[in-house]
């Protein structure tokens, strides 16, 4: 199947929401990039610094999220290169953001499972996080989470968004995104509030 079909298959599950697809363009060709280009989108999702300058050669005019764990002496480097950062998830981060800081759109990154294997704040930190922002003056646009492949997607994105409707009445300048759901599971992260899809492999099959 092609890949504008596999797209129009994608937004035909999102009408019915008021939220978006990410293409994750991670290991991509760019001619792979152009199709999702040619039909419409303006906005993708890298983890490699390495691929996007590759791809932003020949998309000049497109927005890129960074969707991977942060390293330190990188965050300058992608404060200048991305408007958007989905998993900024220790406070030293927080800090060398601060410094470097260019209106990036931050999420905080939930460990929801809390899974020792991946990268993320427990949920009993949420709140102090939300804090060390507000100190900074630059307070996270939103929440990410990539559950655990075992979890339940219904209880684990359910917990996402009661997490996130509490922190928007507690944090009045807070836009509560939610960047949650991939491939395998975004229709039920749809169900649950997600503003922002993360798909890459759906659309390349």
């Amino acid at each position: 199947m092609a890949i504008k079909d596999n797209l129009v298959d994608i937004e035909n599950v999102l009408v019915k929401y008021n939220a978006k697809l990410l293409p994750v363009i991670k290991n991509r060709k760019v001619e792979e990039v152009k199709e999702i280009y040619d039909c419409g989108y303006r906005e993708f999702a890298e983890n490699r610094l390495e691929d996007y300058y590759s791809h932003i050669r020949e998309i000049k005019d497109a927005q890129f999220h960074f969707i991977a764990p942060l390293q330190s002496r990188k965050i300058k480097e992608i404060t200048s290169n991305f408007k958007w950062i989905h998993a900024v998830s220790r406070y030293k981060e927080i800090e060398k953001i601060k410094d470097n800081y260019n209106n990036n759109n931050l999420f905080l990154q939930i460990n929801i499972d809390n899974d020792f294997n991946k990268s993320g704040i427990n949920l009993d930190e949420i709140y102090k996080y939300f804090q060390y922002f507000d100190k900074y003056d630059i307070p996270p646009v939103g929440l990410m989470c990539i559950p655990n492949i075992e979890s339940d997607s219904k209880k684990v994105f359910s917990k996402m968004e009661k997490i996130n409707s509490n922190l928007k009445k507690d944090f009045k300048n807070y836009r509560g995104e939610l960047s949650m759901g991939m491939s395998n599971d975004y229709e039920i992260a749809l169900d649950y509030g997600a503003t922002i899809i993360r798909i890459g492999t759906k659309i390349f099959i």
